[in-house]
């Protein structure tokens, strides 16, 4: 089963909210609500693979697209009643989508179908991201990863080396990367996979995303207001001050010193000088804020 305190936000959050990053005229910058319409089922990601053309997904088996930027967003059939956690596209047609009960469902037509690919698995699935083409992992409950090498006509388990649930993971290139999750939890990985390694977080809390802007440099985020930052690709950990309580869902950076996080009660945080320093912005929500996605320094 998914963790107890995912299940309990669940029950505590009825919606989600699609937000998005733009310019006023007078010059200033914010978040903005965007038309969570047609339904009000819980969204858990979103990706966008250009300034117009992205997808969400969520309670229900529901997928969401918009080739507007989000002005709308019209529903798309996936075929399946299961919780879906994660969508990962590498250009407009092909993409993936995960969830609970171990489904992985893959589009070559920009989400029109879906079709179900065998993961081999019951666990659920937390998060997917591909490469290229071809490789990719997922990655789940009780220490669950999975590698394709084929699209995910075939897909692999790997060995994890724990049992802890793991929630997120970045790789950096083909060989190089790092997968975390409960108890504190970091593995890194330099064979794409072949073999996972323990690194030191120096926590116990829960850490929910990983993000790398080369293979020296990241940030795990978690609960309890987690941040902690590598510069030497994982060997030590330093904890940055978030200046939050919140349960950290989602880190992402633009480059060396630009990043954002998402978190519980329409946390938004940003930097703009490598986490040394982390400001709250006004989200307009109290709703947790499960994903964040830029695709340039000013639109999210």
């Amino acid at each position: 089963m998914i963790s107890t305190h995912s299940y309990i936000r669940k029950l505590l959050y009825a919606v989600s909210s699609i937000l998005v990053a733009v310019n006023i005229s007078y010059g200033q910058s914010g978040w903005f609500w965007q038309n969570p319409l047609p339904q009000s089922n819980y969204l858990s990601a979103v990706y966008f693979i250009d300034n117009n053309t992205g997808w969400t997904v969520g309670f229900s088996g529901t997928i969401l697209k918009t080739t507007n930027g989000g002005n709308n967003w019209i529903f798309q059939t996936s075929g399946t009643s299961n919780y879906i956690h994660s969508v990962h596209f590498i250009d407009n047609n092909t993409g993936w989508a995960i969830g609970n009960a171990g489904i992985i469902l893959k589009s070559t037509n920009g989400g029109t179908n879906w079709t179900d690919q065998s993961s081999g698995t019951t666990n659920p699935l937390s998060l997917v991201n591909f490469i290229n083409n071809n490789t990719g992992w997922a990655v789940g409950n009780s220490g669950t990863i999975l590698n394709t090498t084929n699209g995910g006509t075939n897909w692999t388990s790997q060995m994890s080396g724990t049992n802890n649930n793991i929630y997120a993971f970045y790789f950096i290139n083909s060989n190089t990367g790092w997968a975390e999750g409960d108890a504190g939890t970091i593995l890194r990985t330099t064979n794409a996979g072949n073999t996972w390694n323990n690194q030191n977080s120096g926590t116990t809390h829960w850490l929910r995303s990983v993000h790398f802007i080369n293979e020296n440099t990241g940030w795990t985020v978690g609960e309890a207001g987690t941040i902690l930052k590598t510069t030497n690709g994982g060997i030590n950990w330093f904890s940055q001050t978030s200046g939050t309580s919140s349960l950290l869902y989602c880190v992402k950076f633009t480059d060396n010193n630009s990043g954002y996080i998402a978190g519980s009660a329409g946390t938004i945080l940003k930097t703009t000088n490598g986490g040394n320093n982390w400001t709250g912005q006004i989200s307009g929500t109290s709703n947790p804020l499960y994903e964040i996605y830029f695709i340039d320094n000013n639109t999210g």
